[in-house]
């Protein structure tokens, strides 16, 4: 419970804010800093090796918990608050490397794919090579990718003993080898290999569920996991999504965030921890010279600190609506889910318009520098929405200029058998999956394009039978909401 009001130096918060953490993804196989390290408690069990599929949208934190992991100091820095084990040896079977020490590049799987070998036999020499190297044992040939596949290819049941033996041997120890999978859209260049390639991953993930001491964790975009009728056709595979986590993330989680960057900020981490304890009892502990939150506070809590940075209203008076609320309801999508990259860049861009435009402003952010990182944060999600579903920004694009809710009708209207086409091609151009639900239906009729939206979150369905469009959509491609304000330009 707060003890007192909280109040923050506008000019040297503003400054903390602007030098948020917030603009690109996370693109390397380096572990990032403890202080840049905030577990929900929803991704303990996303962290755990038996749950081998992690579902996480864009920005949801798939390749920094994967970097996490890999590392031994900040996977042992997380075990402390998950239900994490300290017996795992964690070593990455695809993801952001081009070295091909740990498993074989894009590149390399190309070639190696292309001379005739099959992608179970890939898969099944990068995890051999790292069980044996985990029990310290000799390669049984050249430690190369070209010999391991074309040996593992050749010498399937000794394949199969030295997996065993391995399994046999870590067991013995109480160690578990845990092999990471992420950046999976990078398998291929086409969305039909990715395809290939993964399914064949997973079904290796789904023998190793019968192993005692060998696991597979696959961090894996919605698409992926909803692609049943090709990825996931191979049999017993929903018994790996039984065994699913996903990585959401809860209103004050996203806060949680922007409140460790600010303890640890070199700007205002002394002023700012000293607040919280003052207001809140809170004990701060350095860890190797970071600040980890010392506790998950009430909503209050969070609430006054938001309402200290950024005011109590996105407006002049309580009509415009209440920034704690406001903020992450208008960067949600249609499931309420957001990723704290969003939630950074809209306060980073936030603060970076007050300092330019109202630098008086009482508190570290103006309520039209948050309007303004709404748009910001609705522009990047469009983009990643973009590239991801290609066959998406021209039925929005035609939408522009109209007002939600609309009817079905509305959008037929708009949805010309043009539009339609453009949309189909754009997923051709990129080699990209086209909407799921339009291409299988065989009359491809329009209201399972609209499916294909209500399943991607872009669209929900109102009461009285309308659609609907989350800000975080709606404000990038310029449509209006009926009783509403006009989208912030």
């Amino acid at each position: 419970m707060a003890r007192g009001k909280l109040e923050f130096s506008a000019a040297n918060y503003r400054q903390a804010l602007r030098e948020l953490s917030a603009t690109s993804a996370w693109e390397s196989l380096q572990a990032p800093k403890r202080r840049e390290i905030y577990v929900p408690a929803a991704h303990g069990k996303a962290l755990s090796p038996e749950y081998s599929i992690v579902e996480g949208m864009r920005g949801a934190g798939k390749s920094f918990w994967t970097a996490v992991l890999l590392n031994d100091e900040t996977r042992h820095f997380v075990a402390a608050s998950t239900r994490l084990a300290e017996n795992l040896i964690v070593r990455v079977g695809f993801g952001l490397d081009l070295s091909d020490e740990h498993f074989p590049s894009r590149r390399r799987i190309d070639d190696l794919l292309a001379r005739s070998h099959t992608p179970d036999a890939l898969w099944r020499a990068v995890l051999l090579r790292h069980a044996v190297l985990a029990v310290q044992n000799p390669l049984p040939c050249p430690d190369d990718w070209d010999a391991l596949v074309t040996w593992s290819e050749q010498q399937p049941a000794a394949s199969d003993r030295i997996l065993a033996e391995c399994d046999r041997r870590l067991a013995e120890q109480g160690k578990v080898l845990l092999l990471l999978f992420d950046s999976l859209d990078r398998l291929a260049e086409d969305w039909s290999r990715i395809r290939q390639r993964l399914s064949a991953a997973l079904k290796l993930c789904l023998e190793c569920r019968t192993r005692r001491a060998l696991r597979c964790k696959f961090f894996l975009r919605p698409d992926m996991v909803e692609d049943k009728d090709e990825i996931w056709r191979f049999a017993d595979s929903s018994k790996l999504l039984h065994a699913r986590a996903a990585l959401d993330w809860r209103r004050d989680d996203l806060y949680s965030v922007i409140l460790l960057q600010l303890a640890n900020s070199p700007v205002v981490g002394d002023s700012f921890r000293d607040l919280l304890a003052a207001t809140t009892g809170a004990r701060w502990q350095a860890i190797d010279g970071a600040y980890p939150l010392p506790e998950r506070w009430s909503a209050t809590v969070y609430q006054e600190v938001i309402e200290a940075l950024a005011g109590p209203w996105v407006g002049r008076s309580v009509r415009k609506g209440y920034t704690y609320s406001w903020i992450p309801t208008h960067l949600s999508d249609a499931q309420g889910r957001l990723s704290p990259r969003s939630i950074l860049l809209a306060f980073k861009e936030a603060a970076e318009w007050t300092a330019m435009n109202a630098p008086e402003c009482p508190t570290a952010l103006h309520f039209q520098g948050i309007q303004q990182g709404v748009v910001k944060a609705s522009e990047t999600r469009i983009n990643e929405i973009s590239e991801d579903y290609p066959w998406i920004e021209p039925l929005l694009s035609a939408l522009r200029g109209i007002a939600v809710p609309l009817t079905f009708d509305d959008l037929r209207e708009r949805w010309t058998a043009a539009c339609v086409s453009e949309s189909l091609a754009a997923a051709a151009d990129r080699q990209r999956l086209p909407p799921r639900h339009y291409s299988a239906a065989p009359e491809r009729p329009l209201n399972r394009l609209v499916d294909d939206l209500v399943e991607l979150a872009v669209l929900y369905r109102t009461t009285d039978d309308r659609y609907n469009m989350p800000d975080i959509f709606r404000v990038g491609f310029g449509i209006k909401r009926k009783g509403g304000v006009r989208p912030p330009r």
